[in-house]
């Protein structure tokens, strides 16, 4: 059995990174799979953090939003059925796509009195900061 050259496993690498590259370009970033991401903008707003996301073409009913701390999960699964009929040709299309994204927030967050609204496409989660504690003063005594 004949050795192989590592220069040979970092080509065919190498190439393996070149198709799949090539396909990302091709056919888009859904390509990777079925879950992907979406835009968000975070935002302090009358002492709310305000977290707008672009999620086109899900209806509100599909999203779930959690907050918790400083984190905020945005996530949401759509089912789509398309029919297509013509003299000559009839097609059914399916598809299931899933988003997800889970955003770390500058500050903590009143997770309980968090609000969402979705109009358009886009979803708008207000989030009131918690109030920062005082740290109280404490003499050290230096030896």
């Amino acid at each position: 059995m004949p050795i192989k050259s590592p220069f040979d496993e970092i080509e065919e690498m190498q190439k393996k990174m070149n198709k799949l590259m090539k396909d990302f370009w091709e056919r888009g970033p859904t390509a990777a799979g079925t879950m992907r991401g979406f835009p968000v903008d975070i935002r302090e707003e009358d002492g709310n953090i305000v977290v707008v996301a672009d999620i086109p073409g899900v209806s509100k009913d599909k999203v779930a939003v959690k907050a918790m701390d400083n984190q905020l999960m945005i996530s949401c699964n759509e089912e789509g059925e398309k029919e297509i009929v013509d003299e000559n040709y009839y097609r059914r299309e399916r598809s299931k796509r899933g988003m997800k994204r889970t955003v770390t927030l500058p500050e903590e967050v009143k997770s309980d009195r968090a609000e969402a609204k979705m109009e358009n496409g886009v979803l708008k989660v207000t989030l009131p900061k918690k109030k920062k504690k005082k740290d109280k003063e404490k003499k050290i005594k230096v030896e």
